[in-house]
């Protein structure tokens, strides 16, 4: 089983969308056993592949095990809890699902304060800091776990990028996405050097390293790549290229994705998945169907030239996913 988190501090890059179409493509059309964990407490993952009744109900009634409920025991002082959070099925993307929880917000204060304490070497503060990576290491029964990750750099996504095997970061042509990249890194090289730090202090006061399931924890972050999208392109012998109003943005994104490449000791070539232009004709379209972008048809809306534009996207998406599958084979 290998785990990647879908992973920009910048908005509005196709996160989700990427994520889920990603997902579909690899389960529909390569046969693989997915399962998408929403760690995002917008729950935008959990509402793209879940019809709109059957999300509210799920989140409504509180009767299932949810994502945020994990961390209850763990708050307690009582450990990692028996159950796991209830798994749904999206049947036109053909995945299985964690729906997201907006409570999840709530933990950043707990997961915060006990980073502090993940600091100074203490094992309550391993235990909470580690719990995302403790329920996934409890679903080996698929191949691939797709977690969709909110906007941030703040206490949950450090947690959930400490958990995961990969991450992948989409990635707009605009100037605030060229500074995600800075900040991203920026940000890694602090927890990578804290966290050594932190093992070393436990090491000392406990006699041994912290576990979970009998692995010891360390910074083991790799770098799956990335996905260009949302850019205009013109064509220049068969090819797409960006237009000029973004060659400058661009050549210093370049830039910052070699030194984040340099970080994780991989080339740049390597990193590159593919690219999604703009599809927001079909994208809303996809939304309200609760199905794939490229398995979308006559009964979810589609006329004329839309069957281009999902012929068009499926093309791109199962590209990416043959790139993302390939690398993660590596």
């Amino acid at each position: 089983m290998i785990s990647v988190g879908f992973f920009n501090n910048k908005g509005g890059v196709g996160k989700t969308t990427l994520l889920c179409n990603l997902a579909a493509s690899l389960a529909l059309h390569q046969g693989q056993r997915v399962l998408v964990l929403d760690a995002d407490p917008q729950c935008n993952a959990s509402a793209y592949l879940l019809p709109q009744y059957e999300l509210d109900s799920i989140l409504l009634s509180g009767k299932h095990n949810s994502i945020d409920a994990f961390y209850e025991p763990v708050r307690r002082g009582q450990g990692y809890p028996k159950e796991t959070p209830t798994v749904f099925q999206s049947p036109r993307f053909g995945v299985d699902l964690i729906v997201g929880d907006p409570k999840l917000s709530i933990r950043e204060d707990l997961l915060a304060t006990d980073w502090a304490a993940t600091r100074n070497g203490d094992p309550r503060g391993f235990q909470t800091t580690y719990a995302i990576k403790e329920l996934i290491g409890r679903l080996d029964a698929y191949d691939l776990i797709l977690v969709d990750m909110g906007p941030s750099l703040g206490a949950l996504n450090r947690s959930t990028l400490l958990a995961v095997d990969y991450f992948v970061m989409p990635l707009s042509v605009d100037i605030f996405s060229l500074m995600a990249v800075s900040n991203i890194l920026g940000s890694f090289n602090n927890w990578k050097a804290a966290l050594d730090g932190a093992i070393e202090r436990h090491k000392a006061e406990e006699g041994h390293a912290f576990e979970i399931q009998g692995v010891e924890v360390g910074w083991n972050l790799k770098f799956a790549g990335y996905v260009m999208q949302q850019y205009t392109a013109k064509k220049k012998e068969g090819a797409r290229q960006a237009v000029e109003a973004f060659e400058t943005i661009i050549k210093q994104q370049n830039q910052e994705l070699i030194s984040l490449c340099d970080f994780f000791l991989v080339k740049p070539d390597e990193v590159e998945l593919g690219e999604v232009p703009t599809l927001s004709s079909v994208v809303p379209l996809s939304q309200q169907a609760h199905a794939p972008i490229f398995d979308l048809g006559a009964k979810d809306g589609i006329v004329g030239s839309g069957y281009n534009r999902v012929a068009e996207a499926g093309q791109f998406y199962h590209e990416i996913a043959e790139n993302f599958f390939k690398r993660l084979s590596a």
